[in-house]
């Protein structure tokens, strides 16, 4: 759930920064390089490295299917 909240924060920062940079440049403001080139950069990067790490838990959870029951206890019938 906190890779999911993580994504959707940077998604929004990757948007909102090349909109207000995009606007930035065409005011001719000093800043438009990093509201359009930084800041997108550094969510764009959050964004990989949340897929790579999401990857990375596919394919072990794929070698060990039950890993995610590692801490959890036993279902117990009724």
């Amino acid at each position: 759930m906190r890779d999911i909240v993580v994504a959707v924060i940077l998604g929004n920062a990757f948007g909102m920064s090349m909109m207000s940079g995009a606007e930035a440049f065409q005011d001719g403001a000093a800043s438009w390089i990093l509201q359009l080139i930084v800041f997108p950069l550094a969510a764009a990067v959050g964004i990989v490295s949340l897929l790579l790490k999401h990857r990375k838990r596919a394919s072990a959870q794929g070698r060990h299917p039950n890993s995610h029951d590692i801490d959890q206890e036993p279902e117990q019938r009724r």
